[in-house]
């Protein structure tokens, strides 16, 4: 699966996540934070070790560290590709009808690549 993919599954189509999941996407966004931006594994460590508050959105549990491990993009794809496998009726690829790359959400009517606009006309 391509990433942008990935990304995108994972961002719209959250309700599909396990509970572990959430989890480790949690725990990522949280490293990232602490880390600025940062998600790889040496950055989860060091997020681990810091003082700062959001400190506690971090996991311990190794099943969710399994899926948080290699980082944000590693996640998204895993997460993804489980998520289309189970789910491939219920997800739909917004593309855009004149350069076929993704839009940013599944209802979006312009391309953020290409700046087509699809929505409807009325004269």
């Amino acid at each position: 699966m391509e990433l942008d993919r990935a990304h995108y599954i994972v961002r719209h189509y959250d309700a599909f996540m396990t509970s572990q999941e959430r989890l480790a996407q949690r725990h990522l966004l949280a490293t990232s934070k602490i880390t600025f931006g940062r998600t790889d594994n040496s950055a989860q460590e060091e997020a681990g070790e810091s003082s700062k508050p959001i400190r506690e959105l971090l996991s311990t549990d190794p099943g969710v560290k399994q899926l948080a491990s290699g980082g944000w993009d590693a996640f998204a794809l895993r997460t993804a590709e489980r998520i289309y496998r189970e789910h491939r009726d219920e997800i739909f690829f917004n593309e855009c009808p004149r350069c076929g790359r993704l839009a940013k959400t599944p209802k979006a009517k312009q391309c953020p690549h290409c700046q087509h606009d699809w929505h409807e006309t009325r004269g």
